[in-house]
């Protein structure tokens, strides 16, 4: 089944997980950093990533929207999650050896090294969910 862009704000919309995030000129719903905008006026959808740097949040690529037409608002959310988790997993290796090759801070090696664990709960916490859905 391919979902469309209405569909998936209808499950974001039922999502007892979601926030809402309406405001006057829109409703929106965010789930692990995924956030869905349905603009009032003109009913445009629109899906971002509330995780990737920047000023602004950015919208989903057109691979990272397939996931959600092909999978649904869920499912494209946990996807999209782990790969948010990965990134900074990623980030945080660099920065652990770059640490480890330069000062050797303890408390900084300690402390990327936590922050690692959390997210590692929080990636297998996710791979959990997907692969129980």
């Amino acid at each position: 089944m391919r979902y469309s862009l209405e569909d998936l704000f209808k499950q974001a919309d039922t999502d007892n997980l979601a926030t809402i995030l309406d405001s006057p000129g829109c409703e929106a719903r965010m789930v692990y950093g995924c956030k869905i905008i349905k603009d009032k006026e003109t009913s445009a959808i629109t899906i971002y990533n509330t995780t990737k740097g920047g000023d602004f949040y950015q919208e989903l690529l057109e691979h990272e929207v397939d996931i959600f037409h092909a999978f649904g608002w869920r499912h494209g959310v946990y996807i999209i999650s782990l790969d948010n988790y990965k990134r900074k997993l990623d980030k945080i290796e660099k920065l652990i050896r770059k640490e480890m090759n330069g000062r050797q801070n303890p408390k900084i090696i300690t402390s990327l090294k936590s922050h690692r664990a959390r997210i590692l709960i929080k990636y297998n916490t996710i791979t959990n969910k997907l692969n129980h859905e």
